[in-house]
């Protein structure tokens, strides 16, 4: 056991990261390559074996269960050295991708609800030594979670599922739609709470905030590839191409990505669920920032990246699929969330005032498929009616005024133009009547208070979404 803990890592202190977030995540010192060693791969896998065992039954002597619990904290010790050494390197400087992939299932397995239960449980009887396991656990969580920026898409599916069990195991839950609750209400958890039998509370301080940084820059990156849609002209080109050389046809790459969105979406849940506070704060930061762009784009004529309607639709995917997810958990109702709520009301009113474009801040020019995330992302935000009445009857009212701006048809375009354009135009009309019937069942007292306002009829309603 010691030769393949010493083969699979040298050794090396294990140092806590005081500052845990994504713009203080350097890679360590560059050491030597993963790959040098024939041995490394029979070691890792003497090492996932040792980290598979059952947890011992408790009629098992003292020195034996001592024995064991000292053979796990070696081979978690080993893992995260290890990790040490692949996170020194760029990714792509590694001499096989299929190095990674295992170093991630290693790290996974290493962190694993079972392996981590061992680890902040054992040898509590020695208040160092048990000092000295909770920061190998967190050391260890710390380097899981910087494995989630790596743009690999095969490891991600494995990363994130670990994620989703530890933070599950920290308490996170999701809450069915329309019931948003949190364990923490609109505070922060702490890395000091005390430990229950079923719950781990070991991550380290800053885990979530970090966690979320790094889904938001996986799902703006993976705007509209599910869709089929190109990226051309924005910044999250670049990164499109290097996916596409990892995999055999574009298909593959989409089915993969699938997966590993809505694995994103649901530690973005969990993360919103345990500690609010960071995840209100990156949604106002990640929309704001969306619409900034999209005015900077719509009012530069040279200068600015120059993305048609497609590729503004990408950015906007992404966007809009981050707000869904923190919408739908955000304690928006409890007492604690007023200035929230204040900081949401205010960021939709800037949402709907650019779209105006005979506003005095200037209107952003949007083409029916960016115009239809737009809608969607208004959607997410209807939840706000909720506590905001007056501001449910407007967003209704918008999304309604967008439908005279989208053509139901296009005949003055060439056949086969035409068809495509009339497609993605009645793709659009749908997606708008679609978010307002959505905003119309969250928010029930909308639809009598805005027919009654004379906006619109029933049947003119219907008729759009017809």
């Amino acid at each position: 056991m010691h030769v393949c803990v010493s083969i699979c890592a040298r050794p090396k202190i294990l140092t806590r990261r005081k500052n845990y977030s994504s713009s203080s995540f350097s890679f360590y010192p560059k050491q030597s390559n993963i790959n040098e060693s024939a041995c490394r791969a029979p070691a890792a896998s003497a090492i996932k074996h040792v980290l598979a065992r059952k947890p011992l039954p408790e009629d098992v002597p003292q020195d034996d269960r001592a024995v064991v619990f000292m053979a796990i904290s070696s081979c978690v010790r080993a893992v995260a050295t290890h990790l040490d050494v692949v996170l020194a390197q760029e990714y792509i400087a590694l001499d096989n991708a299929d190095a990674y992939e295992q170093c991630a299932e290693l790290a996974c397995q290493a962190a694993s609800v079972q392996v981590l239960h061992t680890l902040s449980r054992g040898e509590q009887h020695q208040q160092h030594q048990h000092q000295q396991q909770l920061e190998l656990v967190v050391a260890l969580l710390e380097r899981l979670a910087m494995l989630v920026r790596i743009p690999n898409l095969r490891s991600l599916e494995t990363v994130l599922g670990a994620w989703t069990a530890l933070l599950r195991a920290n308490g996170a839950t999701v809450p069915k739609k329309g019931h948003a609750t949190t364990t923490s209400s609109m505070a922060p958890p702490s890395s000091s709470s005390p430990s229950t039998s079923t719950s781990l509370k070991v991550l380290p301080p800053g885990a979530v905030p970090a966690l979320l940084d790094y889904c938001v820059a996986w799902l703006r990156a993976g705007g509209g590839l599910a869709g089929g849609m190109d990226p051309a002209g924005t910044h999250i080109a670049n990164e499109r191409e290097q996916w596409e050389d990892t995999f055999e046809t574009f298909e593959e790459l989409k089915t993969q990505w699938i997966i590993n969105r809505a694995k994103v979406m649901e530690v973005i849940k969990l993360c919103a669920n345990l500690d609010p506070q960071s995840a209100s704060r990156k949604l106002l930061e990640t929309v704001d920032g969306a619409l900034e762009w999209l005015k900077s784009v719509s009012t530069s004529a040279d200068g600015g990246e120059d993305s048609g309607d497609e590729g503004k639709a990408c950015i906007l995917e992404g966007v809009q699929a981050f707000t869904e997810c923190i919408m739908l958990v955000l304690p928006i109702e409890e007492p604690q969330a007023s200035s929230v709520v204040i900081e949401i009301e205010n960021l939709v009113t800037k949402a709907l005032a650019m779209t105006d474009q005979s506003s005095q801040s200037g209107g952003i020019r949007l083409g029916p498929q960016s115009l239809a995330q737009y809608a969607k992302i208004l959607e997410c935000f209807g939840r706000i009616g909720l506590v905001r009445p007056n501001l449910a009857p407007l967003l209704v009212k918008n999304l309604f005024d967008w439908l005279g701006t989208v053509a139901a048809e296009d005949v003055s375009a060439p056949p086969v133009r035409g068809k495509a354009r009339v497609k993605r135009t009645q793709l659009a009309r749908q997606k708008i009547c679609s978010a307002m019937l959505n905003i119309c069942a969250t928010v029930p007292e909308v639809r009598k208070n805005f027919l009654c306002a004379g906006h619109i009829s029933s049947s003119s309603l219907f008729n759009s979404s017809s």
